[in-house]
């Protein structure tokens, strides 16, 4: 067992595409953080979700943010007004935002029978995203020195502070190994590929093309890692993360 670092960020993103919300703690269950990406922006028309990274007419969607309060999702979208989503309130502000008509819709799993579904996650790649110091000060060193390089592209549920001697890439070299965070226990599944939203002006962050480039030509498949819970338990910052 190696001590690998700290816990010093941790988000959680209720609504898909949108910005979401920085935590002091969270509870992990079987699926990732309790309430992440649960929710997602949907075409009235198409019926088509939210794909920034795509389709400009959705690229003002990070602009819109998340939250989770008790047990309801809530966005804002342009007005500082925050509204429940599933109500047409919310969905009339960001069809204001968007300019085409929009609708919040709840994903499938893992949602119990009975409730709202809409379609599949628009991510169901694994339940958590994990991102590295060691790593973002590589890739800042890596790409052009005018481009920010700011955790907040990356939609990560938990930044690590390594330890000092851990320099690069390095949760590369966790693949396939276990995390043991706080009370709970992970299994790195793998790299975390990367699309064109980390360039996207998102939160008062410019439009940054060079971030997925510098990706593309020094991350060797990816950018941060992917894992899967497979001991729920409680998350707090400043907890201990030890490679197994």
């Amino acid at each position: 067992m190696t001590k690998v670092g700290k816990i010093i960020e941790l988000w959680r993103y209720p609504v898909s595409s949108l910005r979401g919300e920085r935590l002091e703690e969270a509870a992990l269950d079987a699926h990732g953080i309790v309430g992440d990406r649960r929710w997602g922006l949907f075409d009235v028309e198409a019926g088509k979700v939210a794909a920034p990274e795509k389709e400009k007419r959705w690229r003002v969607a990070p602009e819109m943010q998340s939250r989770l309060v008790d047990d309801t999702v809530e966005v804002l979208a342009g007005d500082g007004v925050w509204r429940a989503v599933g109500t047409p309130e919310a969905a009339s502000a960001a069809t204001d935002v968007l300019g085409f008509p929009v609708e919040f819709r709840r994903y499938e799993d893992p949602f119990p029978k009975g409730e709202t579904a809409a379609s599949a996650p628009r991510y169901d790649r694994a339940h958590l995203h994990v991102l590295t110091t060691a790593s973002l000060a590589r890739l800042a060193s890596l790409a052009p020195a005018d481009v920010q390089v700011d955790v907040r592209r990356f939609r990560a549920n938990m930044v690590i502070e390594t330890e000092p001697e851990l320099e690069g890439f390095i949760e590369k070299e966790w693949l396939k190994r276990s995390l043991a965070i706080g009370s709970a226990r992970t299994v790195v599944v793998e790299p975390c590929e990367r699309c064109s939203f980390v360039a996207l002006a998102q939160g008062g962050l410019p439009f940054a093309p060079p971030v997925l480039h510098t990706i593309a030509r020094h991350g060797d498949g990816g950018f941060g890692i992917q894992v899967n819970v497979t001991t729920p338990g409680a998350l707090r910052v400043g907890d201990e993360v030890v490679l197994a």
